[in-house]
C-alpha cells in the first residue's frame, strides 16, 4: 500500500463522494420532474447523471482503492498517479457541465474522449506497476478479478465508436443501436466495475489476514469470467432476434448461478470472522452489498425465464430498480463500507446518520420501484422523498469530519 504518498486519501475520497452527492441531487431533481418544471432539459440531465455516476463516483473511488491497496510509494510516484487523479477531476467537471447543457454534443464528446485517454493511462500504468505482484504469487485472486475487469473496461470503450457510427446514420432507437448501448452498459457494470469490486473485496480480506477458500474463489472467478461475455445475450432477450441468442443466454444464466455456488462457500467462514471484528455500520453496509450481489446475479439469471421478459425488458421501474441494485446496492455499498473500514470517513454521529439515510433511501426507493413495476403500488412523492434521503445520506458522509488514516 502507498505510504507517505503525494495524495491525501481521505480528502481525495471526499472528491469522489462530492461527485456522488451531485449524482444523487441530479437523481432527486429528475424525480421532481413529476411535480415541478426542472431548469435543465430532462434528457440532458439523465446523461449527466449517468456519466457522473460511472466516471465521477465509481471510477475515481476505484482508482483510489487500487493505488492504496496495490502500489508502493515508489511505484505510485513513478506512475504519476496523483497527476492522473487531478486531471481526471478536471475532465469530469467538464463532462458534468457539457452533458448537463447539451447532452451528446461536441464538447461532451471531447471531454469523454479525454477521459478515456486518462483511463487508458491509468490501466497501462497499473498493469505495469503490479506485474511483479502477479509473479510473486501463483494465484493472486484479487488481481485476477481486477485485471480481468480492466480488460473488460477497455473492451467497453470500443463500443461507443459503433454507437457513434449508428447515430450518424440516424439509427437511434433501432434494435442494433440498443444492442450496442446494452453491450456497453453490460461491460461497464457487470464487467469493469463488478470485477474490480470483487477483487477489492478479496483483497480486503487478505489485508486483514483473514483466510478465504482459495480454490473455491478461483473456481468462482473462472465461471464468472467465462460467463461475462456470453451474458451480454441476456440483454438481447427482449429483441426480435432473441431466439437466436437464447441458447447462449441459458448457458450464461447457468454459469452465473453456478458461480454463486463457489462464491458463497469461498467466503462463508472468513466472512463471519471478518464481520465479528467490525462495527455495526460496516456490518450493515457489507450485508447490503452481499445480499444485493446474490440477488442481482439471481435476477440476472432469471431473465431467461419467459414470464420474466415483460418485466426485464419493457418495464421501466423494474429495469431502473435492477440498475440501482447493481450500481448502488452492490458497487456503492461495498465502496462506502470500504471507505469506513479504511477510516477515510469519520466514525462519528454525522457518518452514522449518513449511513442510515443512505440505506433507508435505497431500500425504500427499490421497494417503491418494484411495487410500481408490478402494478401494486405507485407513489411518486414517496419515491422523491426516498431519493432525497439518499442525497441527504451522501451529504452527511461528505461533511463528516475525517479521522487520521493509518496506512497499514
Amino acid at each position: 500500500m502507498v505510504k507517505n504518498s503525494h495524495i491525501n486519501y481521505p480528502l481525495a475520497s471526499k472528491v469522489s463522494l462530492f461527485f456522488f452527492f451531485i449524482v444523487a441531487l441530479a437523481g432527486t431533481l429528475l424525480r421532481s420532474n413529476v411535480f415541478i418544471s426542472i431548469p435543465l432539459k430532462y434528457e440532458h440531465l439523465v446523461h449527466a447523471h449517468s456519466h457522473l455516476a460511472f466516471q465521477g463516483w465509481i471510477y475515481t473511488i476505484m482508482t483510489l482503492f487500487l493505488t492504496h491497496f496495490f502500489l508502493k510509494k515508489e511505484s505510485y510516484q513513478r506512475g504519476r498517479y496523483s497527476l492522473q487523479f487531478y486531471l481526471t477531476i478536471i475532465i469530469i467537471i467538464g463532462i458534468l457541465i457539457s452533458f448537463s447543457l447539451q447532452g451528446y454534443g461536441l464538447y461532451s464528446i471531447i471531454f469523454s474522449t479525454l477521459f478515456q485517454f486518462l483511463n487508458y493511462w491509468f490501466i497501462f500504468r497499473f498493469f505495469k506497476d503490479t506485474k511483479k505482484l502477479k509473479k510473486a504469487s501463483k494465484i493472486n485472486i484479487p488481481l485476477l478479478f481486477i485485471k480481468t475487469g480492466m480488460w473488460l473496461g477497455i473492451l467497453s470503450t470500443l463500443v461507443p465508436f459503433g454507437i457513434g457510427v449508428l447515430s450518424a446514420k440516424g439509427l437511434q432507437g433501432s434494435e442494433i443501436y440498443q444492442s450496442f448501448v446494452y453491450t456497453f452498459l453490460h461491460l461497464q457494470y457487470n464487467g469493469w466495475f463488478l470485477f474490480v469490486a470483487l477483487g477489492l473485496f478479496y483483497k480486503l480480506l487478505e489485508s486483514k489476514s483473514i483466510q478465504y477458500h482459495q480454490k473455491r474463489a478461483f473456481n468462482f472467478y473462472r465461471l464468472f469470467t467465462i460467463a461475462v461475455i456470453p451474458a451480454i445475450s441476456l440483454s438481447f432477450l427482449g429483441m426480435s432476434f432473441s431466439n437466436y441468442v437464447a441458447p447462449i443466454a441459458y448457458l450464461s444464466a447457468i454459469l452465473l448461478l453456478a458461480s454463486l455456488l463457489y462464491f458463497i462457500p469461498s467466503i462463508w467462514r472468513s466472512l463471519k470472522e471478518f464481520l465479528t471484528q467490525k462495527n455495526k455500520w460496516i456490518h450493515l453496509l457489507m450485508l447490503v452489498f452481499l445480499v444485493s450481489f446474490v440477488l442481482k446475479i439471481s435476477l440476472q439469471s432469471c431473465s431467461v425465464l419467459p414470464f420474466c421478459k415483460a418485466y426485464a425488458f419493457q418495464n421501466k421501474p423494474i429495469i431502473l430498480a435492477y440498475l440501482h441494485l447493481s450500481l448502488i446496492g452492490v458497487i456503492t455499498f461495498f465502496f462506502i463500507a470500504l471507505m469506513n473500514e479504511l477510516k477515510w470517513l469519520g466514525n462519528n454521529g454525522i457518518n452514522k446518520t449518513g449511513n442510515i439515510f443512505l440505506t433507508l433511501g435505497f431500500i425504500s426507493t427499490e421497494s417503491l420501484l418494484i411495487t410500481s413495476g408490478l402494478g401494486l403500488y405507485n407513489n411518486q412523492l414517496l419515491l422523491l422523498i426516498g431519493s432525497a434521503a439518499m442525497a441527504v445520506g451522501i451529504g452527511c458522509l461528505l461533511i463528516s469530519p475525517q479521522t487520521k488514516t493509518e496506512i497499514q
